[in-house]
This record gives C-alpha cells, structure tokens and sequence, in this order.
C-alpha cells in the first residue's frame, strides 16, 4: 500500500517533469474551490430567493454577458500573442479603453429601452435595475483583461486565488444581502457586484507589471490594432454570436415565463460546476500552450486533448443524467422540482461542450477565426429557431435542443483536427502567432 508521503512525492516528480500538469492543478485548484463555494452558498441562496426573482437575475445576467463578449474587441486575447511585452502592455491599453465605453453604451441602452424590456417582460423592476449593468459589464471585462496578462507571464496562482475571491465575494453577498431581508433583484445584483469589484482591485493592486510605462520604440498602436485586426473583425463577431445563442436560450425562456428561466438557470449553472472545475484551467494552460507551438506540434496537441476531455466527460455526466430530477429537489427545495429536469435535458450537451471547449482557441492560434465564425452563426441560429418555432412544451424542447447542440458540437471538434492538420503542413514562419518555440509533443495522461 502506497503510503501519503508516497502519493504526495510522485505527484510532485510528475508537476516537475510536466509543467503544463503543474498549471492545470494550480488553476484547478482555485476552480475547484470558487465552484464549492458558490454551490454550497446556493443551497441556501435558493430557499432565501424565489425562481422568479432568479429569472429577473438570469435576464439581467445574460444581457451584461453579452455586452461583456464584445467589450474589450477581443483584443484581451491579443495580449497573449506578441513576443514582446511591451506590445502586449500597449493593447491591454486599448482593450481597457474599449471596456470603458462599451460598459457606459450599456448603461444608456439600459435607459433609452427600458419600455421595451418591460413590454417583453412585464417588468419594470428589471427594467430599472438593469442601469447598474454597465459596473458588472466593466468588472468581469477589466477582470478577464488582466487574466490574460497573468496567463501571458504563467502566473497562475494569481488567477487562481482571483477565481476564488470573486467567488466567495459574490456568493456571500448575495447570501448576506437575502439574510438582511433583501429578497429581491437587487439583493443578487449588489451581492454579484460586491465580488466583481473585489476581483478587480485586487487583480488591479497586484497587476504593476501591466502597468509599467510603455517606452519609446514599441509597435505603434495603429500598426498592433492592423497586425490582429482578426481579433476584432473575426473573432468578436464569432464570439458575439456564441454569445447570443447561450444568452439568447434564456432570453427567449424569459418571455415565456421569469420562473422557468429561473429553473433553467439554475440547472445551467450548477452543470457547469463540473465543467468549470475542470475546463476553465485546462482551456487557459492551452491557449497559452498552443500559440507557442509551431507547425508540425499541433494535431498531436489537440487529439491529446480531445481524447483526454472525452474521458473526463464520461463518469460525472452519465452521473447527473441519472440523479438530476431527484437531487435538484432534495438540495435546493421543492420549489426546484423543474430544475432537475431541465439539467437532465442538458446533459448530452454539456458534456460536449466540457470536450470542445479546451480546443475552441485552435481556430484563433491557427488563423481560421472566419470558420468558426461560420460555423458560430448556425451554431446560434439552430438552437434559438428551435425554442422559438417549437410546438413542444418547453421541457421537451429543452431535451431536444440538448441532443442538438451536442451534435453539432461534434462537427467543431471535426473541424478543429482539419484546422490543425492544415497549421501542421504550413512552412514556420516566425512572424505568425504560435511560432515562437520549438514544438512540445504532448504530455502523457496521468
């Protein structure tokens, strides 16, 4: 029998000889600790709120999502790519500007359509809450910013001790606030708002190496802006309409009725739990891995990590698919009894989406942002035309849009081994992103 001292040598020996494994548990680590936190703080949150006011958080919560997709251009993610970090400094400078303006267009949208939200949703409340949007759009954008950054340096410990201030922040205010009687949509905004603030300062009083000063002689802003252009004509479109559609499925369910998007919610969120235990660290270990690999490195990369997802995926979802409608009740109360259900009819999707998402960055490192911009377009307009056209009654839709959106999730892990085969048989060139480094074979399963 191997003893404790035994485990903890050979786990070592392998975070030694694998870095990439070293990051993915550091980043998990922190992960892991937010999604315990925000699902043992929504046992109780979800007795203290009821679906219906979820529902008003749920709508506002998906349309500052949106708002967040584009607010920086997506160039956030540029900042991983120049070799030098003085360029790098110098778009972050203007991702922070763009965040700036987007988040305050948010806040006048908020005002100039507020009868068209409350005519879409009977509800004034939501209407007038939605003004302190542009504060959230502004934080988890600025937030996402600085991520890059850390990525860029590997400074990982820092992102993860962010996720889990961010995550006991915005839980325990929503908790303290319904505690305190606020039972209402601005309990949940101000509790989100508490910890999103406290991420960014935080993240911003540590980030002093962002912040330097720029010196004479960088890359012009001009010609950085023209250098990934893609960024923002490609790739912000592409997530843009991703946005939509994850966004949009809620948005629709809220027109029917604010306490089914509630129950929807609910059950996307908790089933991203798994998901995000696992994926957000080895989606962002990644993309920092692959924009350094040079042709030749990159289908072998990428299979890796299809095959390791896949195998991942298996135990944890076939579990909720059996268990959901009961524990759903028994966890969260029996005002939840549709919740379980509704994650039942995800499932097949979520697990797909845990295998996709680790690879989604293939298309940006390879430079083929305008196929999964066409692919994203249909991608959004399947799963909307379904909820919207659907003569089913909402819990059988939702089972179908399940079963579709994780079909054609495996036609974008097909289209991410052609991308890289394609990146694999270009000659180097040293000028492009993810040429940068000899190419790493992939590391073995552990």
């Amino acid at each position: 029998m191997v003893s404790s001292s035994g485990i903890r040598d050979r786990i070592q020996k392998l975070v030694t000889k694998y870095p990439t494994l070293r990051h993915i548990m550091v980043l998990l680590t922190g992960t892991a600790i937010s999604q315990i936190v925000v699902m043992g703080v929504s046992i109780f949150t979800a007795r203290l709120f009821t679906p219906e006011t979820f529902g008003q958080f749920a709508v506002y919560g998906s349309l500052t999502a949106i708002a967040t997709t584009i607010a920086s251009l997506r160039l956030d993610m540029a900042i991983m790519l120049p070799e030098d970090d003085d360029e790098a400094r110098r778009i972050a400078r203007v991702a922070t500007l763009s965040n700036v303006i987007v988040a305050g267009l948010f806040t006048v949208a908020a005002f100039a359509l507020r009868d068209l939200v409350i005519a879409q949703y009977d509800d004034p409340e939501l209407a007038s809450w939605l003004l302190m949007g542009g504060f959230t759009v502004f934080f988890v954008a600025q937030v996402t910013m600085m991520q890059f950054w850390y990525n860029r340096k590997t400074q990982y410990g820092t992102i993860s001790l962010n996720r889990v201030q961010q995550a006991i922040g915005s839980a325990g205010g929503q908790l303290g606030f319904g505690l305190l009687g606020l039972r209402s949509l601005p309990g949940l905004i101000f509790g989100t708002l508490i910890g999103q603030a406290y991420a960014f300062v935080n993240l911003r009083v540590r980030a002093t190496s962002l912040y330097q000063p720029i010196p004479d002689g960088t890359t012009s802003t001009r010609a950085l802006l023209a250098r990934y252009k893609k960024m923002p004509l490609l790739n912000m479109p592409n997530a843009l309409v991703d946005s939509v559609r994850i966004n949009g499925i809620t948005l629709l369910i809220g027109t029917v009725a604010l306490g089914a998007v509630g129950q929807f919610n609910l059950a996307w969120r908790i089933l991203q739990v798994p998901i995000g235990l696992i994926n957000s660290a080895i989606s962002q270990v990644f993309f920092q891995k692959l924009a350094r690999v040079r042709p030749g490195g990159m289908l072998p990369l990428v299979r890796f990590t299809i095959i390791r997802s896949l195998l991942i995926s298996i135990v944890p979802f076939g579990l909720i698919y059996l268990v959901a409608p009961w524990l759903f009740t028994f966890v969260f109360g029996q005002q939840w009894d549709m919740a379980g259900d509704f994650a039942r009819a995800l499932t097949p999707w979520l697990a797909m989406q845990l295998v996709t998402s680790p690879i989604s960055t293939v298309f940006v490192v390879t430079n083929n942002q305008q196929w999964m911009l066409t692919f994203s377009v249909v991608f959004c307009a399947a799963p909307l035309s379904l909820l919207y056209f659907s003569p089913l009654a909402l819990l059988d839709t939702v089972f179908w849009l399940g079963l579709l959106m994780a079909g054609m999730l495996m036609i974008m892990l097909a289209m991410s081994l052609l991308a890289a085969r394609g990146y694999d048989r270009r000659r180097p060139d040293p000028a492009e992103p993810g040429t940068g480094a000899d190419p790493e074979p992939p590391e073995p399963t552990v």
